[in-house]
């Protein structure tokens, strides 16, 4: 139990929690429920696969990251990779492959942490990172715009979706666009005030308030996507059966848009005291927080770019704990020592 308690207190910070570190977990607390939600909806599964993978990615992966501000959870593009790996499973099992797949996922990136292809990332350019998150942006929009509108768009392909939508104006749900639009332009103009770390609470809140005022029924709620279990998940194994060789290339295909864009969110957000981030091990907890992820039932997880810039917005800071200068290693040692054993370098210090 001792030992337990130890490997424990390595995890946590030493410092005094700050007034900061509240608002920046409840802010992320309140965001991540409406985030976790459209990522399931973004990869056609049940919106609570993404609710709780929200929760295993940050209770898990978001511990062991070197990226210290980095948030592990579900993103849009690990949810549009895993969709696109589900399109050829019934619908009626998708929720079992999804599991499957998420678990697999997590594996591949802590066999990759293991193989140290973590090095591999710094060929991955700027522009490039720009030209695959503005993609993934453009999917988002193209794709969820007949959800926005109420219009039922049967194709699978996001720009056919859209150019559906606007060939048939007629079809548009004229209550689901006002909520819709509400909710967005709540967004856009909350992010320009001190109220910006609240806004996506006031896009989930006000919107829902105007349409059960109203009683407009014939905007789709989450309900109407899946069953929403009542209670906390309970960790359970996935199921085998739902193996396929397309659903092992499917997880590979996601841990490698995982890995790339966990990149991209350690360059994004670098560590405020200069120690160097440690890619190898962001591969690794971000494969912790996808196998996490999958024993609740929930989908893979990844660095979130959107919600590690709302930590960092938040003036969080005590996840920092010590780092080393030198090296960038993240071993424990004791408050009075300056240095840790582990440290290859002995340049202990605390940040």
């Amino acid at each position: 139990m001792k030992r337990i308690l130890q490997r424990i207190r390595r995890v946590l910070p030493d410092e005094r929690i700050q007034r900061a570190d509240v608002i920046a977990g409840l802010s992320g607390a309140v965001a991540s429920v409406p985030d976790g939600m459209a990522a399931g909806a973004l990869a056609g599964v049940s919106p609570v696969h993404g609710l709780y993978a929200s929760m295993g990615g940050r209770l898990f992966g978001s511990f062991a990251t070197s990226t210290r501000l980095m948030v592990v959870t579900a993103t849009s593009a690990s949810a549009l990779a895993a969709g696109s790996a589900l399109t050829a499973v019934a619908p009626e099992q998708r929720s079992a492959a999804l599991i499957l797949l998420t678990l697999f996922a997590g594996c591949v990136m802590i066999a990759a942490s293991i193989l140290r292809l973590g090095r591999y990332t710094r060929f991955v350019s700027h522009s490039v990172m720009t030209g695959f998150l503005a993609g993934i942006a453009a999917n988002i929009v193209f794709g969820q715009l007949a959800q926005l509108a109420g219009v039922s768009a049967d194709s699978s392909i996001a720009l056919l979706k859209a150019v559906y939508v606007v060939r048939h104006p007629g079809e548009i749900d004229i209550p689901s666009l006002v909520v819709g639009l509400f909710a967005l332009g709540l967004l856009l103009v909350l992010a320009r005030t001190r109220l910006r770390l609240f806004a996506a609470l006031a896009a989930l809140v006000f919107p829902t308030a105007l349409m059960i005022g109203f009683g407009w029924d014939s905007v789709t709620r989450v309900a109407d996507a899946g069953a929403i279990p009542k209670g906390f998940p309970w960790p359970h194994l996935p199921d085998l059966a739902a193996l396929t060789p397309s659903l092992l290339g499917g997880a590979a295909a996601v841990s490698v848009i995982v890995l790339v864009q966990g990149a991209g969110v350690a360059q994004a957000v670098p560590n405020r005291d200069g120690s160097p981030t440690d890619p190898n091990r962001d591969f690794a907890a971000q494969g912790i927080g996808s196998l996490a992820a999958a024993l609740f039932r929930g989908m893979p997880v990844g660095g979130s770019l959107g919600q590690t810039a709302l930590n960092a917005t938040a003036g969080a800071h005590t996840r920092s704990r010590r780092s080393c200068p030198g090296c960038g290693c993240w071993g424990f040692s004791s408050p009075s020592l300056r240095w840790s054993a582990r440290c290859p370098c002995r340049r202990w210090r605390r940040s």
